[in-house]
């Protein structure tokens, strides 16, 4: 589900990762690594491992989730537009079909009411898309740093808030598919109105005996009136004129209403002669042109659900496919599947990241820690937390400068699955500060093919161990300090996990 994400989806897995902000880190590595163990079990492949993900947390969950609320809210509306629109059109057209007998119905009035603002707003609809496509910017969302200073800490909110808050400040992704939502539904009850006006000027005409003529007061004449009504009939031109469906001159002059004159003038067959002309109009330029924008809405909808990235679902299958090393959780066996056979761990893991071609990901390793943590438990620990042992170990300290240094030495990288992944090792002893969140914020942005940043927090070192767990202040200090960083998303460890 890496590409071609509908908008329950997204917004579920938004939930989802919402209601994880709770969790601590560790919990959530082992839920889904046992997600991971079930998909291996089902032979899920690759490609459907974050939808398999997905199924098993609405699954889980005991509440409803929000695709369940969108689909029925898309219901409601899909019929509540297509069933008003379509009864709108038929009491607007019966409206303008008022015929006692002694005026006929007047084609301009028609035109005027039924036919015009259709088509303009199929004009404006159609103007304002092409527009956009001329732009070629990204949706912004209206606001947006008022929302973005309202919802600073989003582990203070509820997940209903902090969801709403992700939707908001995930630069416009579900706000773009809400949108072309949006727009279909609105074409969709142009289209039932188009569609409703037609049916019920043809069912009209089929039981009701109907007089049609035209009147002005303007010097018009019946030779101005023609070449309107030509103008307006080009696009069906081309059909036989003994079908009867654009009036001919003659017919034009017959049916001309003269107030002083009364109707006794006026031949039946001349005042007969508009019906086809205005069914036409009402297809031509109401209905086909709404169904081509609902089309065009659809097919603007999927493609933007086809080309999401969401940039979270690297990690989730990062976690789904992490071995856990050690003492064997939630029943499996140790090691697996790492392909150990007698081998050490260091050089298992070397192993398992050599048989895939790329870089699983890089380890930023603050430079008083060089040489100070042996090679193989700084493989163990990235494999740990991110399933993929340290490409290679860079490093830097935890300053912008020092992290645009290391995301140029890593930009042409070929990374596997094409997920950028960077491990932090943080001293948590020492406080966070402004420079520390700036170089956080740099390194965890999101780009087009996605990026995971994962924190390890270490404690002080105990004699000549420099990998000891952080204490709980400094390690609430470190969470308090990156959810600040809303909306980017951390997975914080400990370096004992």
């Amino acid at each position: 589900m890496k590409h071609g994400m509908r908008l329950g989806d997204y917004l579920d897995l938004e939930w989802f990762l919402e209601k994880d902000r709770v969790l601590e880190a560790e919990a959530i590595l082992d839920r889904d690594r046992g997600i991971g163990l079930a998909a291996q079990a089902l032979s899920v492949p690759a490609e459907r491992q974050a939808s398999f993900w997905l199924e098993r947390r609405r699954e889980a969950e005991e509440g409803g989730v929000p695709s369940s609320s969108l689909r029925s809210i898309l219901i409601i509306l899909r019929l509540v537009l297509g069933l008003g629109g379509f009864l709108a059109g038929v009491s607007l057209v019966r409206a303008l079909l008022l015929y006692s007998g002694v005026e006929p119905v007047n084609v301009s009035v028609f035109l005027l009411l039924a036919v015009l603002p259709q088509a303009g707003l199929c004009f404006l609809g159609a103007g304002l898309l092409v527009l956009r496509g001329l732009r070629r910017k990204e949706f912004g969302i209206p606001l947006r740093p008022l929302f973005d200073l309202f919802w600073r800490r989003p582990g203070g909110l509820s997940p209903q808030a902090g969801f709403v808050r992700a939707l908001f400040l995930r630069r416009g992704r579900p706000v773009r598919m809400l949108g072309w939502e949006s727009l279909r539904l609105a074409h969709l009850g142009g289209l039932c109105l188009a569609l409703g006006s037609l049916a019920g000027m043809t069912v009209s005409v089929a039981v009701t005996d109907l007089a049609f003529g035209w009147q002005s007061t303007l010097q018009v004449g019946a030779q101005g009136m023609h070449s309107l009504v030509s103008a307006l009939a080009a696009p069906w031109s081309w059909l036989p004129a003994q079908w009867g469906m654009t009036p001919t001159l003659t017919q034009i002059e017959g049916s001309r209403i003269i107030l002083k004159d009364g109707m006794q003038a006026l031949a039946s067959a001349d005042l007969a002669a508009w019906w086809p002309f205005l069914c036409m109009c009402l297809l031509v330029y109401a209905l086909l042109p709404r169904l081509v924008l609902l089309l065009g809405a659809h097919w603007m909808l999927r493609r933007v659900e086809g080309e999401l990235a969401h940039p979270d679902l690297g990690r989730i299958v990062d976690r789904m496919r992490s071995p856990l090393l050690g003492s064997a959780r939630m029943g499996e066996a140790p090691s697996s599947p790492l392909p150990l056979d007698g081998q050490s761990a260091p050089e298992a893991l070397r192993a398992s990241g050599q048989a895939q071609e790329g870089v699983g990901c890089v380890l930023l390793l603050p430079p008083e820690l060089v040489d100070r943590i042996d090679e193989e438990r700084l493989l163990d620990l990235t494999v740990r937390v991110c399933g993929y042992p340290a490409h290679r170990i860079i490093p830097a300290t935890l300053d912008p400068q020092d992290v645009r240094q290391a995301l140029d030495e890593c930009a042409d990288f070929d990374w596997i699955g094409g997920h950028e992944r960077f491990v932090a090792l943080i001293e948590a002893w020492q406080p966070p500060i402004r420079e520390n969140l700036q170089a956080l914020k740099l390194l965890g942005q999101e780009e087009k093919r996605g990026r995971s940043l994962v924190l390890v927090l270490c404690g002080r070192p105990s004699g000549k161990d420099w990998l000891t767990a952080p204490d709980e202040d400094s390690r609430e200090a470190w969470n308090d300090a990156v959810a600040r960083l809303a909306p980017l998303r951390v997975d914080i460890f400990g370096a004992s996990s």
